[in-house]
């Protein structure tokens, strides 16, 4: 429609607003409207603030996805209609500003008290907002734009601090009880707007109570004396009894036909809705904070907060005041009775269960309770004259400096848990809470060692599972290798016996035969091996900028012939920034494996997609551990028979397949996964049984240039045939080392062989010139081939180097890649690549890796 323009994108808002009848509403059509409102509405959809604009003769209304949060149900009728009929409720207090910013003024307003009608009830809420004025070309005005922020929030929160500042002022010093509770009772009430406010105080019995200390607004009579809990209905009293708020916004509605004793003596007392928050003490209901309302009163949240966090601090309030005034009175009691008080504190010193003790804050104990000798096995005399840092586990005594230095400088320390050691020698957890006053250390704390030792050993029994978990994991790794391997030797170790059987028969024609499946099988465990270290991450990579479109494109013929006529093969290559920093033969390597998966998916034929795409920095599904870039994305997706979401979360594991015995290592997709770990990316697999499986490969964008290629050299400048060269070969294995030295001589070359860095140094010194050094880069003796090489040019500069390499050895590459004059080569390798590398050298040509 003509109109998709204006409302693009995904969203639910946007969706409803293509596809909204405009031309029924204040506004009509999109294509009519002002060019300066289509502007604002424009730049308004894509904005995640909220915003709204109005304009036309009745103020019609359009606005973005987060103002529906505003709108509530009123969304979607409020599409369209005018600003009046939408917020009806809002006009008296809004009008006035709109018509001042129709007039040309800008409005902002911060915290404006507004009661909205949403969800069928009305709710007091708090906004920031602001009115700003479109112009149009010629200057005059067409409508307005807003922007609102919900405060309600904050505004509570600070209200509720500011009230509990309040009420802390007004109650503190006050000595009568009564007068607390009547001016708690008060200032709740004027705070709330309610009707009544009051204390119910429960009696030992349970059964009867007494009202005192009313706070109403005139429109309630107060309660006074005593009343029985049972004309409130049983299930009133058995939610408080059980230490939760009685809430009724209605209480004919909501008791009428449940509880109609207790409605019928809400009635009684002219009381439609009302908050009861319980006070318990050591378990049992001692006093009530009531709220009553003489009309139906939605309550909200805040105001249901704020009654239950005045219950307990007024009722507290109550209790000291009740407390102050008997230590008042007891004041003007006899000496005997004085006396008499002194010793039950006493006696709760000594029967305390809970650790107490007073200290200086120099680090002595003055006085400590039997609770502490008790659990220490020291002596309150024993205690008292070693300071604190003598009872302290040596590993604490410098933390504990610092908590001493803190409460020295007034500082309260609350569940400071420190080894404090035993009589017989042993270490006891104690958690204290340490009030600092007047340079003594008031000190309360409880043995925690047993809920220490609970923990230990959880954690042991965590760490026990999860080794439990990576010896599993270990085995059937182990168990897959053992059993490819094993066939894979089988097959080797049958064909070498036929080939000697042949042989010492006389028989030579089927020799080529067996050698060749000897040869297969393995190279088909080379491949095992490389696959298993890519799943590792400990392969070898050769990381260069890398053009992920051109290498798709290149491998389109091949990938063609892999999968088949029966599947069709679809590219999209929309990645613009294309280069990333990998190895390309790996990755080409992950991308046939892939596809090859894709092919077996699709036994009857399908469609294969590869894509490539950029994402930005904020990628959900990556590892939380995967730092933040911009990465390009290789899709392999296929309309295969897809996975279940029990097979998909195993796809990536060594060894798991779902292809019939025989016909898959399960090393595919684990190595792909090990690869782009190893290339500092990201893989992941999504997939359904019926919709088929795509496999994303993430790599991280690279801005360094592309390699470029040379071009070939004039043919007078090719060097000649090559020469024999002199070779020092260095590897700590004997039956390599021969192997290859044989080849070597059998090509020309002079070769002097050593095991170890150490030889080879020694033979060097009665060595003229060395020509190439072959070197395996794990050596014993402490120096690594890598060393080696140095040292050898650094006697003799014009020394080109090959390395050859197992994984094991790979952490000798960390320094940096290979140096120009240094090539490398990774085991196992085939005989003719080995010598196709020295005979490049030796006819002085660049190594394939760059030597």
């Amino acid at each position: 429609m003509a109109s998709a323009p204006l409302f693009s994108g995904n969203d639910e808002l946007a969706l409803r607003m293509a596809q909204h009848d405009w031309a029924a509403s204040v506004l009509g059509v999109p294509e009519a409207w002002p060019a300066a409102i289509r502007t604002v509405v424009r730049l308004m959809l894509d904005a995640k603030h909220a915003m709204f604009v109005f304009w036309g003769p009745q103020l019609g209304l359009v606005y973005n996805q987060p103002y529906v949060q505003f709108l509530q149900d009123k969304h979607p009728r409020a599409l369209g209609r005018p600003f009046r009929d939408t917020w009806p409720e809002l006009w008296p207090q809004l009008g006035p500003l709109i018509e001042r910013a129709l007039a040309g003024e800008s409005i902002y307003i911060e915290d404006m008290p507004l009661v909205m009608f949403r969800n069928g009830r009305d709710e007091q809420t708090w906004f920031t907002f602001s009115y700003s004025p479109i112009y149009d070309d010629g200057g005059a005005i067409v409508g307005l734009y807003g922007t609102g922020t919900d405060t309600t929030r904050r505004v509570t929160t600070e209200r509720r601090l500011a009230f509990q500042l309040r009420m802390a002022d007004q109650l503190r010093g006050l000595a009568d009880p009564l007068e607390v509770a009547r001016r708690g009772s008060r200032l709740l009430g004027e705070e709330l707007g309610a009707s009544r406010v009051l204390f119910g105080e429960i009696l030992e019995d349970g059964a009867h109570g007494v009202f005192h200390s009313n706070h109403t607004d005139g429109s309630l009579d107060e309660l006074h004396g005593m009343f029985d809990t049972g004309n409130f209905g049983a299930s009133l009293f058995a939610t408080l009894r059980s230490g939760r708020t009685s809430v009724h916004k209605d209480i004919d509605a909501e008791l009428g036909t449940t509880d109609p004793q207790a409605a019928c003596q809400f009635r009684a007392l002219d009381t439609r809705a009302e908050i009861s928050v319980p006070v318990l003490r050591e378990g049992r209901l001692t006093s009530i904070l009531i709220v009553n309302d003489r009309a139906p009163r939605a309550w909200t949240p805040y105001e249901i907060e704020l009654v239950e966090d005045m219950a307990e601090r007024t009722w507290n309030a109550v209790e000291r005041a009740r407390a102050e005034a008997a230590l008042h009175e007891a004041n003007y009691r006899l000496e005997d009775l004085l006396s008499q008080r002194t010793a039950e504190r006493d006696r709760l010193w000594d029967m305390a269960q809970e650790i107490l003790a007073i200290a200086t804050t120099e680090g002595y104990f003055l006085n400590c309770n039997p609770a502490m000798t008790e659990t220490l096995g020291w002596t309150e005399r024993e205690l008292q004259v070693v300071p604190f840092s003598g009872f302290a586990h040596p590993d604490q005594i410098e933390e504990l400096a610092g908590v001493m230095a803190q409460l020295a400088a007034g500082k309260t320390v609350t569940r400071y848990e420190i080894r404090t050691r035993h009589r017989d020698g042993s270490y006891r957890w104690l958690s204290w809470t340490v009030v600092p006053r007047d340079r003594l250390l008031y000190m309360a704390g409880r043995d925690v060692t047993e809920e220490k030792q609970g923990q230990e050993a959880l954690r042991q029994a965590e760490d026990a599972l999860r080794h439990a978990q990576k010896m599993e994991a270990i085995g059937q790794l182990t168990g897959g290798i053992a059993h490819d391997f094993n066939n894979m030797l089988g097959t080797i170790v049958g064909n070498i016996e036929l080939a000697r059987f042949h042989l010492k028969a006389g028989r030579a024609d089927k020799l080529y035969r067996y050698l060749d499946g000897a040869s297969h099988s393995a190279n088909r465990a080379a491949t095992l091996t490389h696959r298993l270290l890519a799943f590792a991450r400990r392969q070898t990579l050769d990381p260069k900028p890398t053009d992920v479109n051109q290498l798709v494109t290149s491998m389109n013929e091949m990938i063609a012939r892999t999968v088949g006529p029966a599947i069709a093969i679809d590219l999209a290559l929309d990645s613009a920034w294309r280069v990333t920093s990998c190895d390309p033969n790996q990755l080409e390597n992950a991308l046939l494996n892939l596809v090859i998966n894709a092919r077996d998916a699709m036994p009857g034929g399908g469609r294969l997609l590869i894509r490539t795409c950029d994402l930005g920095r904020e990628l959900p599904q990556h590892p939380a551990g995967l730092a933040a870039a911009e990465f390009i994305r290789i899709s392999v997706s296929d309309t295969g028979t897809g996975m279940d979401a029990d097979t998909a979360a195993r796809a990536f594991d060594p060894f798991f397949t779902t292809k019939p015995l025989g016909q898959g290592t399960g090393l595919g997709l684990s190595m792909v996964f090990g690869f782009v770990s190893q290339s500092n990316g990201h893989v992941s697999l999504d997939s359904a049984p019926g919709r088929g499986t795509t496999v994303h490969i993430d790599l991280a964008r690279c801005d360094d240039a592309l390699p470029v290629t040379p071009d070939a050299a004039p043919a007078a400048d090719q060097p000649g045939t090559p020469r024999s060269m002199t070779i020092l070969l260095v590897d700590d294995e004997a039956a390599l080392r021969q192997v290859l030295a044989e080849v070597l001589r059998d090509a020309g070359h002079t070769v002097f062989e050593a095991g170890d860095a150490a030889t080879a140094l020694a033979k060097l010194r009665h060595i003229d010139r060395v020509d190439l050094l072959v070197s395996d880069i794990g050596l014993p003796g402490g120096v690594n081939g890598r060393q080696l090489a140095e040292t050898v040019r650094g006697a003799s500069p014009a020394t080109r180097v090959l390395l050859i390499t197992g994984y094991a050895e790979s952490s000798a590459l960390d320094q940096g890649a290979p140096a120009p004059y240094m090539g490398l080569l990774t085991k196992p390798f085939a005989l003719k690549d080995f010598m196709a590398r020295v005979a490049r050298i030796a006819a002085g040509l660049p190594d394939r890796d760059g030597a």
